[in-house]
């Protein structure tokens, strides 16, 4: 009893957002990006979960590249007919795919031609991630690109709202 009056306290001071991800796993995710591009190329990987009530929670990273070993080459060149082993992975271990996370060189967080054309997962809801200069370090809510699709090749940006929209917690 104690416990379930200590979350719903918690929930109170800290309300979950639409995507929430425990910090030593967006930890992990930062650092395999920025050993995956080696300071040098994107790199990327699908964000995999659970939604509940519309919320979605991160729980597991599985890069492009153990997917498609040739998906990273500069760019992303993410072949699609691999999807089968990410739904076959995602139906053993009871997950979806709650968004997908890429590196961008520079600054920029802006979506390229290329990714508002090409959504990972063309559903709508589905929310895309933009993180820059390579990885180079951890980056956090307010210093990503956040963008949620919208179909037919239109999207929302999330980036300005990104506290409100995603959240990186030490306990999720």
């Amino acid at each position: 009893m104690a416990f379930s009056i200590l979350r719903n306290i918690r929930a109170l001071i800290f309300p979950p957002r639409h995507l929430n991800c425990r910090r030593s796993l967006w930890l992990e995710t930062s650092s395999l990006l920025r050993e995956r591009g080696r300071g040098h190329r994107e790199s990327g990987g699908f964000l995999l979960g659970r939604r509940v009530d519309g919320l979605r929670t991160i729980e597991a990273f599985l890069p492009y590249d153990d997917v498609d070993p040739h998906a990273l080459q500069g760019a992303i060149l993410f072949d699609g007919s691999k999807m089968d082993v990410v739904w076959d992975l995602c139906r053993r271990e009871g997950l979806e795919v709650v968004a997908d996370v890429h590196t961008h060189p520079g600054r920029g967080v802006g979506q390229s031609q290329t990714d508002r054309d090409n959504p990972m997962i063309p559903e709508v809801g589905h929310v895309a991630i933009i993180v820059p200069n390579f990885a180079d370090r951890t980056y956090l809510p307010g210093e990503i690109g956040i963008y949620e699709y919208r179909g037919r090749r239109q999207w929302t940006d999330r980036s300005d709202d990104a506290g409100r929209y995603f959240a990186v917690r030490r306990f999720v």
